[in-house]
């Protein structure tokens, strides 16, 4: 939900500037709106000065678009009919506002003023004299008003909330030829160019002229067909996930619901959506309300790994899908499978439609991006500037020689304005645009470095709290050890059209143990009571010489009984499990190792933990650690339901690591190498284990070999404390003295850090910066010394 506030940062002139603050998937961005009315005269008297001067500050005011509020009249934004926006990167936009009589949920029919900007409807607000997005206007109740108000809307409802909400598309505009032409024409440059070929005509240069006119002719055309490229397949891409039935139940005095079938464009927030059996691609934002849902949400994060989702559970919390987003079915995403009782609908609530949805954002976030400061264009410009300079005091003194010559007007002025040609390169945009539309063929979006899929290589299991000699083959342990029937019932895998899918990670680890995965029922889509869980077991032909005498009175299986997802914040998942014939319950949990160093009874611990975890990943392997807690018999199958996810993960005993390996893609190297050889800088963003990272980027040649490392850990316990920041170097030598830099002059022994970019620290977070340095001096802090490093971005 968008939010708005007001801001003293600009001051406003009466009540006639606000603020909007929008709230989007990239970043929050501060818009200053004014209020202007049409006025009549000084309209005509700005057209008639405009026609008198040639039209020339028509394409002025191109350029600069603020200064067409000329015409208008400053007023207030509760009377205002024109709009101005200029947001915070110095974009303009004039907008006209529109009335309209509408019914309003909670406020019935009233006069809506309103506009459009970058496909979101703002409406003024009376009591905060603004203007807020329509979902702020109208903003979502708790978790509560959306399970007991779920009937759905009837069919006069749904026709005034699609007058309000307007119709659920996601529509890229593709620009005609003509119209990306006239846009491009009248860029300063150009327009530069036409004044030069017009000149070199007067002068009888019509060759030169005319070269100039084909290349730029040339380069033109050249743009525009990239720009339409680009923007038919934006267009063809969005299309492609595009639903166009729907499936949505109407209250029925009768029936109580009736199921009819709607284009998808007439879905509006509170239709109760029906989810069919088989799947389909969501055409909306919607709350679940009954069953279970699988889905895919590559569309969005990238990552093809089936996603459950749930029904909340009732709560006076406000809904919010960022926080909710495992309730929520996000538009453009797969569902694969729904799972709920027998015939049962599985049903979903639409709470967001259009560009006002997680799709929707996503692509005014590529149709609306934040401009960058390509400092190729900024040197052009300063390039441009310092000739145009150079060019004038050449004009001042061709126009001082011809004049004491006696020279003809019409040669003084050809001449002296071909002092500006001559000096200002006219082919320069010319060069610029087709140096960088084929620029772009050079380049793909960044990706991954490494394959997709992990393999296993080995676990390192902890006995006694000691670490134990590396296993490669799995089937040499014993089935009923704790380290393997974690591996085997830690994780979210489920089957779908019988066949096992989930997270690569966890598919390597499960399929390296030989364990079945059955789940309850003939049918899949009937899978959702939990009273009968998931089980898994050891496949018997793998483990035939495992099995003394009397070991079959009972099968060997475990029944998962609860699942605590995988979360980014928690960096870790957990499942609560029974043992079949064991009268208590035993938590398995697996996760990052440092964060189930902090979970773990320190006991359980080995001693030397860290070192062996810096040794792994420093050779570029992944790990993911395992731990354990065996509950209390008196823990029964309904605690299992209502237990808080930090009940569980802690105290837990560690059982050891489990180590994958990566191995980079064929093609990483030489991109990488050919990268450096066009001096082109190469950033690693990754989640990883930072000396796994460190390992990878020497792998691929990223790092050179014979380059140190130092790792730079900022830390800050509290707001009143000084940040301090711990290093760490890696390959050769070691840092010898105080290795804790303090942000105070005071402290002595300290190492001076020559930074080439400012470095933001943020409170109470701990933040790794991998770069390859440049050591100008020994690392090493005496009393009264110091030591100089460079770090280089």
């Amino acid at each position: 939900m968008c939010n708005f506030r007001r801001s003293s940062e600009y001051e406003p002139i009466g009540d006639t500037t606000n603020q909007v603050l929008f709230n989007s998937s990239q970043d929050e961005v501060i818009t200053k709106i004014y209020g202007y009315k049409y006025n009549k005269k000084r309209t005509v008297v700005f057209h008639f000065l405009c026609i008198l001067l040639a039209f020339i500050p028509y394409i002025i005011l191109c350029w600069y678009p603020r200064y067409k509020m000329i015409k208008y009249k400053r007023c207030s934004l509760n009377i205002a009919n024109i709009i101005f926006l200029s947001d915070s990167h110095g974009r303009c936009e004039i907008i006209q506002v529109q009335t309209s009589l509408a019914n309003v949920p909670n406020l019935g029919q009233i006069s809506v003023r309103y506009f459009l900007y970058q496909h979101t409807k703002y409406v003024y607000h009376c009591d905060e004299g603004n203007f807020i997005p329509l979902d702020a206007f109208i903003p979502f109740g708790s978790l509560d008003d959306i399970l007991e108000n779920s009937e759905g809307v009837s069919f006069s409802e749904h026709q005034d909330l699609l007058h309000l909400y307007g119709p659920n598309k996601i529509d890229v505009d593709v620009k005609s030829y003509w119209r990306l032409f006239v846009e491009e024409v009248f860029n300063p440059f150009y327009v530069f160019q036409v004044f030069s070929m017009a000149l070199w005509c007067v002068d009888d240069y019509f060759i030169y002229a005319i070269c100039v006119f084909l290349l730029t002719l040339f380069s033109i055309c050249t743009s525009l067909y990239q720009t339409r490229k680009l923007s038919q397949d934006l267009h063809d891409l969005v299309e492609s996930s595009n639903t166009e039935v729907a499936q949505v139940l109407r209250p029925n005095i009768l029936a109580g619901h009736t199921e009819y079938s709607v284009h998808a464009a007439d879905l509006v927030p509170g239709d109760l959506l029906v989810i069919p059996p088989t799947g389909c691609i969501m055409p909306c934002d919607a709350v679940l309300l009954t069953g279970n849902c699988i889905v895919n949400e590559s569309m969005l994060t990238g990552e093809s790994v089936p996603v459950t989702k749930t029904p909340p559970h009732s709560s006076s919390e406000i809904y919010d899908p960022k926080i909710h987003k495992r309730h929520t079915l996000f538009s453009g995403t797969h569902v694969l499978q729904t799972r709920y009782y027998g015939g049962e609908y599985v049903l979903a609530r639409v709470t967001r439609t259009g560009f006002d949805t997680t799709k929707g954002a996503l692509v005014k976030s590529i149709l609306f991006p934040t401009p960058v400061g390509l400092k190729f264009y900024s040197d052009s410009l300063k390039f441009v500037t310092v000739l145009f300079f150079i060019a004038l005091s050449g004009m001042g003194y061709c126009v001082y020689l011809y004049v004491r010559r006696h020279a003809a007007v019409r040669d003084v002025v050809i001449r002296t304005l071909d002092i500006i040609t001559i000096v200002v390169p006219p082919a320069l945009p010319a060069a610029m645009t087709v140096g960088t539309v084929y620029s772009q063929t050079c380049f793909d979006k960044t990706g991954t470095l490494t394959h997709e899929g992990l393999e296993m290589y080995s676990v390192v299991p902890s006995v006694n709290a000691q670490f134990v000699e590396p296993v490669i083959n799995l089937l040499e342990l014993d089935r009923k050890s704790h380290l393997i029937q974690g591996m085997a019932t830690c994780h979210s895998l489920t089957r779908i059209d019988g066949k096992l899918t989930g997270d690569p990670l966890d598919m390597n680890m499960f399929e390296s143990t030989h364990w079945d995965l059955e789940e309850p029922g003939l049918d899949e889509n009937a899978r959702y009571d939990l009273l009968g869980p998931t089980v898994v077991k050891p496949k018997e032909k793998c483990y035939q010489n495992d099995n003394p005498a009397g070991d079959f009175d009972l099968p060997y299986e475990i029944g998962v009984i609860r699942q605590f997802p995988f979360s980014s914040n928690q960096q870790c998942m957990s499942v609560i499990c029974r043992i079949l014939g064991d009268p208590s319950m035993i938590v398995f949990t697996k996760g990052a190792p440092e964060k189930l160093k902090a979970l773990c009874r320190s006991e359980t611990l080995p001693h030397n933990f860290q070192q062996r975890l810096s040794e792994i990943t420093a050779q570029g392997f992944r790990v993911i650690a395992l731990a354990y807690k065996q509950l209390q018999p008196k823990f029964k199958w309904k605690d299992a339901q209502k237990v808080k996810r930090e009940v569980v993960e802690c105290d837990l005993s560690f059982l050891g690591l489990v180590i994958l390996q990566n191995t980079l893609k064929p093609e990483t190297t030489p991109i990488i190498t050919a990268l450096h050889n066009a001096n082109i800088r190469t950033v690693m963003i990754t989640g990883d284990n930072i000396r796994t990272a460190i390992s990878v980027a020497r792998d691929c040649g990223m790092v050179n070999v014979h380059e140190e490392v130092i790792i730079i850990d900022v830390k800050q316990d509290s707001a009143d404390q000084m940040p301090s920041i711990q290093l760490e170097r890696l390959g050769s030598g070691s840092i010898s003295g105080e290795s804790v830099i303090n942000l105070n002059d005071s402290v002595s022994n300290t190492f001076i850090l020559r930074i080439s970019k400012t470095l933001v620290f943020k409170q109470k977070l701990s933040f790794h910066y991998a770069y390859s340095v440049n050591v100008t001096d020994t690392i090493s802090a005496k009393s009264g010394n110091t030591a100089n490093i460079d770090i280089c971005f």
